[in-house]
């Protein structure tokens, strides 16, 4: 595992498939330990919360203690939250199964990332591409694969298997080379680089960093409006539940195709020719999902749009934080990404449920698109079209 995009996308997909294995378990595990919906909204928001509210410290730690540790506490925990499942009697075991989970993902989006834009510098993008689609495809195998893992073995098998992949993850995460935070990756084979001050914060890089973190923040409204609403969506729409299934599954393959695509595009040509058409992009796509004249191949294009929108515009936010931070803060500045996602996605729930419950059912789509329309216009006229990486 000497290559660090392999390196990348190992430990990315690794982390992730547990977690998608588990994500179609655990509403039916709750169910049979006699959660009912309001139980089921409790064990979601305490995800969210706690996320929301430790990417930011825990990205900080990881600037002074190393990225490395972090994404090492990082599988510990979430291997202590696949135990606390599996130990769960009641809905209170599950929530702090939950809590801990959450506190495990916390610690590994800001330290992978940051450590993305230490390895990989003016590349972050296109690293970050690789990073992020190996999460969508861990979930696409996941989610796939946890209902017949199920059917063979039982409720409580996902969780088995979630605690075994996080061991594993371990593994991996203590054979990558360390370094010391803070610090760029070097080849072994170039001549050392001349001794330089470490390159100061330039005049434009927060708000380079502010657009970045209100993309996010946009695009996760998308996804969680996806993931909260959208099955139950299709199926008042007409579809049966094979039909929903695919149209997650079209939702996920999208997601590993603008990954992969978007953030070697933006490298090489922008974030800006990435964030706008991606923001554009998802302003249309929810406007046709609301659109119960569109029929099922509009609901299909729409989903697919969104997943385009949510894989591209995930490495390319990355690579935009990657060139306007300094080495020392590349952690926080990663964390207070997640926690601008994580305040979404907790947001995307309790709006969309309630707009869907006094309105409409497609009023979830229609507040997204509210969110994308204009934060397009934002970035076309504050986001530089060149806004590539910048020498650290």
């Amino acid at each position: 595992m000497s290559d660090p995009l392999v390196r990348l996308g190992l430990i990315s997909l690794v982390f992730n498939l547990g977690g998608g294995l588990v994500a179609p378990a655990l509403p039916l595990y709750a169910r049979s330990l006699g959660a009912d919906y309001r139980d089921l909204g409790l064990i979601g928001a305490a995800h969210g919360v706690a996320f929301a509210a430790l990417t930011i410290p825990l990205g900080r730690a990881s600037d002074r203690f190393g990225r490395r540790l972090l994404l090492v506490l990082s599988a510990v925990t979430i291997a202590a939250a696949a135990a606390t499942y599996l130990a769960a009697t009641g809905v209170g075991g599950l929530v702090v199964g939950k809590l801990l989970e959450a506190a495990g993902w916390a610690a590994f989006w800001p330290a992978l990332e940051a450590w993305v834009a230490e390895e990989f510098g003016r590349r972050a993008g296109s690293a970050m591409g690789v990073g992020y689609g190996a999460y969508a495809a861990a979930f696409m195998i996941g989610t796939s694969a946890g209902g017949f893992v199920v059917e063979a073995a039982g409720l409580r098998a996902p969780f088995g298997v979630y605690l075994g992949m996080a061991a594993l993850a371990v593994g991996l995460v203590l054979a990558m080379p360390g370094r010391r935070a803070g610090t760029a990756h070097a080849a072994p084979a170039r001549p050392p680089a001349p001794t330089r001050e470490p390159r100061a914060e330039a005049p434009r890089d927060r708000p380079m960093r502010l657009l970045a973190y209100g993309t996010g923040f946009v695009y996760v409204f998308g996804l969680g409006t996806v993931l909260s609403f959208l099955p139950a969506y299709g199926v008042d729409r007409g579809l049966d539940a094979g039909a929903v299934g695919l149209l997650l599954g079209g939702y996920w393959v999208a997601r590993v195709v603008g990954s992969l695509a978007a953030g070697r595009l933006s490298d090489r040509w922008g974030r800006s020719t990435v964030l706008v058409p991606a923001m554009a992009l998802a302003t249309g796509s929810a406007l046709v999902i609301a659109t119960p004249a569109a029929g099922a191949l509009g609901l299909a294009a729409g989903t697919v749009g969104l997943g385009l929108t949510a894989g591209a515009c995930g490495p390319t936010c990355i690579g935009l934080i990657a060139d306007h931070v300094t080495p020392a803060d590349r952690g926080i500045a990663m964390g207070l990404f997640e926690s601008s996602c994580g305040l979404s996605f907790i947001l995307s729930g309790f709006a969309g449920g309630h707009a869907a419950q006094a309105w409409d059912p497609g009023a979830p789509y229609l507040l997204a698109a509210a969110l994308s329309g204009p934060w397009a216009l934002v970035l076309a006229r504050r986001l530089p079209a060149r806004a590539v990486a910048v020498p650290d």
